[in-house]
């Protein structure tokens, strides 16, 4: 059931009401409105697992690699994890693409996820 969202504002801070909106919802209905707020949850997730997890700050341009992963994650049984958030409507930039084929072609996977549950879904 859609329901009508009456500002961008409750939109964005009740996900979980009005999260069923838009193309890239259809296939994600958990999908976050702001990255900033799934960086927060998985942080959040890694730290109560004891794992380390490298991150950047979003608040200010970083000097990290062009369309490096949001997260690097030092997971349990010698795992690493490579993630890149997006909200709901965001898109990869060229650099992200570039670096995630590469990536890929090295035999490590880079996931993107839009919601908490798609993060967990890959552990």
């Amino acid at each position: 059931m859609n329901l009508p969202i009456p500002t961008a504002t409750l939109a964005r801070l009740n996900p979980h009401l009005f999260g069923r909106i838009g193309r890239p919802l259809e296939l994600n209905p958990f999908a976050v409105v702001r990255e900033a707020a799934l960086h927060d949850a998985i942080y959040d997730e890694c730290r109560r697992r004891g794992w380390i997890s490298f991150h950047g700050s979003m608040s200010e341009r970083t000097h990290r690699t062009a369309g490096e992963p949001d997260f690097v994650i030092l997971a349990d049984e010698g795992r690493v994890l490579l993630v890149e958030c997006k909200s709901r409507t965001g898109k990869l930039s060229l650099a992200q693409a570039a670096l995630i084929k590469q990536a890929e072609g090295l035999k490590h996977p880079v996931h993107v996820v839009r919601s908490l549950e798609e993060f967990l879904n890959i552990l």
